[in-house]
């Protein structure tokens, strides 16, 4: 028997052309826009002079400065664009005013800087010529700036937080008889004195300042207290006790 092969001619016809379906269509020009997106954006930041700013806004508390004054220095310092203008440079050169406490300064879309100022806020004066805040910061504004109300405070350099520090400890203890302090010093022997709004000195020395300061507040509840306005010096830096001296005698003794 015979077998016979039986072949079957396929018959081939062209595969039809399909188009895009709208998904890749959509992908396809979404990924354009994103490049042309990323071209002008990259030319933009290489020109200084694309996108200028056109506004400067100022915000914080002001007691010491005048927003208006620091709206100028920033729109003189403004030397490019959006995305490039110098915005730490700019943070530097506030940060160089006494008054400024702290600078910072945030982009606006499309063309705006936002400036938040942080003003500094004196709390004694150091010395002739500078003033303490209140993380006892040394910061040093035009002498006619400086107010006279405050305490002074002197100390050599770098006594700054212990010197405030004790200083307020020294304000509340005086407190509790009805006394304030408008000098407190420290020597460059690390020896305290203090002077009373009402006058007189308080004479406290380089030890036992807690003891001695408590030892005056006793004198002063029973005795001191009855001819305060007569007294120039108390000196306390006696193991027991303390010395008076009338304000006629501290002339005269020079």
């Amino acid at each position: 028997m015979t077998n016979t092969a039986i072949s079957q001619a396929k018959t081939k016809t062209p595969h039809e052309r399909s188009l895009p379906s709208p998904t890749l269509i959509a992908f396809g020009f979404m990924l354009l826009i994103t490049i042309v997106g990323l071209a002008w954006l990259i030319i933009a930041m290489s020109d200084p002079s694309a996108l200028p700013i056109r506004k400067v806004m100022v915000e914080g508390e002001f007691n010491h400065l005048d927003p208006e004054d620091l709206q100028t220095v920033v729109v003189d310092a403004v030397d490019a664009g959006f995305f490039g203008v110098g915005v730490t440079e700019i943070q530097e050169i506030l940060q160089n005013e006494p008054w400024i406490r702290d600078a910072t300064i945030r982009r606006v879309w499309p063309d705006a800087l936002r400036v938040s100022i942080v003003e500094q806020t004196p709390t004694a004066r150091w010395g002739d010529h500078a003033l303490l805040n209140e993380q006892a910061d040394i910061f040093a504004p035009a002498p006619e700036q400086i107010p006279l109300d405050l305490i002074r405070l002197d100390g050599p350099v770098g006594t700054e937080v212990e010197v405030l520090q004790t200083y307020r400890y020294i304000l509340g203890q005086l407190s509790l008889v009805g006394l304030s302090a408008a000098q407190v010093s420290l020597s460059e022997r690390h020896a305290w004195t203090v002077t009373t709004t009402a006058g007189p000195t308080l004479v406290l020395g380089r030890k036992d300042l807690e003891i001695r300061l408590a030892r005056f507040i006793f004198g002063y509840t029973h005795g001191l207290s009855a001819i305060w306005n007569r007294i120039g010096r108390v000196d306390l830096r006696y193991t027991n006790g303390f010395a008076v001296a009338e304000k006629g005698a501290i002339r005269r003794n020079g």
